[in-house]
């Protein structure tokens, strides 16, 4: 190719790329003027705000900065079907702050796998156990709270504790947590108030969530990512402290320890039967075949860290005497085989509907009797997978495989 050639092919690659740019301009502006004249209004109630303000409690956009906790979701927020935030903040149906007398409360603290990322509201575990308590004792007299904030440590539960979930008078705190504390651990200069990993910044979401196209070719393309301030990382991460290698992440990880893990859990524990509130532990789950969730952490950590934090998890509740659900040893693969016939988790860590379900019936084998005693209730029959669980740690042969032949 001659350099006149060159020449050309480079102005025409000029005039397309600035072409496209003036088209995508021109678009956006015009998708903005639409929604400032009121049109569409359906089509802006599924899009969201192209800049919703994270430092005030109202208006557009799911989250909000807290000055403790980082981050919190917006009192009232709803999208669509998919998503409902009550005026407490948390996610599902709205209840009165001021627990009726009859009424045994729960919240169920964690993270996205509580909160239940990229599911409808009502397809979360907390919303999901309710209904399976209910049906057990025959009442609507229990409430469970879905106290669940994706992308949230321990650290961050333990200051919600005082500011969101003590104030409702719960008669039990459920804690699911394991994965979120293991990305700190990443991060350089680590410390065990993770001050090196956590940031909280009241500015607009950044790059392209900026944008309604972007959000319209999300909404569109890949629906199951699509949330408000989608991107909490790049609000709440210090990324300055973020290696660019899986070696210096790795090295990181592999030289702090879970200890601000364990600590955390223990305070909450402490915290909450200071005040006589009944705290439940449960085992964290992950399903190692399939797809990862996130790249930022190597592969082979995932396993690792929620091995080691699987292993604080037991020893607080044996140091404490509290209870706990065996999540983690849920016989996963014959629930979905036999049952459900559908996958049981949508990433290695994250359930599907039906995932959720089991895991409602799980939690509810551990949590009934505790409801039952309170209440001065008989204990309602548990679930088939509670009584395999049983006979694997305690049955012969013949009881193991009479239980599952009935799955």
């Amino acid at each position: 190719m001659t350099s006149k050639q060159q020449g050309s092919a480079l102005q025409a690659t000029i005039v397309v790329v600035l072409s496209l740019v003036f088209v995508l301009t021109v678009a956006e502006i015009g998708i903005r003027l639409a929604e400032k004249a009121g049109l569409y209004p359906t089509m802006f109630r599924l899009l969201g705000n192209a800049s919703p303000p994270l430092d005030e409690k109202t208006g557009p956009g799911m989250y909000y900065q807290h000055p403790y906790t980082a981050y919190a979701i917006k009192p009232g927020y709803t999208r669509g079907d998919q998503e409902r935030i009550n005026s407490l903040g948390f996610r599902g149906e709205d209840f009165a702050l001021e627990k009726p007398d009859d009424v045994y409360r729960i919240a169920a603290i964690g993270g996205s796998t509580t909160f239940a990322v990229y599911l409808a509201w009502d397809k979360s575990y907390p919303y999901l156990l309710q209904k399976e308590l209910r049906r057990r004792f025959g009442t609507d007299k229990i409430e469970v709270m879905n106290a669940g904030l994706t992308g949230s440590t321990t650290a961050e539960s333990l200051h919600r504790l005082q500011s969101q979930i003590i104030p409702i008078d719960p008669d039990m705190v459920i804690i699911y947590h394991a994965f979120n504390d293991l990305l700190p651990r990443m991060f350089d200069n680590y410390s065990d108030d993770y001050y090196h990993f956590r940031r909280s910044d009241p500015n607009n979401p950044p790059g392209l969530t900026r944008f309604y196209l972007y959000r319209l070719f999300l909404r569109i393309f890949s629906p199951a990512a699509f949330h408000e301030n989608n991107n909490l990382m790049n609000q709440v991460w210090k990324t300055k402290n973020f290696p660019s290698t899986d070696t210096a992440r790795s090295r990181n990880f592999l030289e702090s320890s879970n200890h601000a893990f364990k600590s955390n859990i223990q305070m909450m524990a402490v915290l909450l039967k200071g005040l006589d509130i009944d705290v439940v532990l449960a085992s964290f789950a992950i399903k190692n075949d399939i797809y990862h969730w996130t790249e930022h952490l190597p592969a082979y950590l995932w396993e690792v860290g929620i091995v080691e934090n699987n292993k604080a998890i037991r020893e607080v509740a044996d140091e404490l005497d509290l209870p706990l659900v065996p999540f983690a040893d849920t016989p996963f693969v014959q629930a979905s085989i036999t049952r459900f016939k559908v996958k049981l988790f949508a990433d290695s860590i994250h359930m599907a509907p039906e995932g959720n379900q089991l895991k409602a019936e799980i939690f509810a084998d551990t949590i009934a009797p505790i409801i039952a005693s309170d209440l001065g209730m008989p204990t309602p029959e548990p679930s088939i997978y509670y009584q395999q669980m049983q006979a694997l740690q305690t049955g012969s042969p013949a009881e193991v495989t009479e239980v599952a032949d009935k799955l």
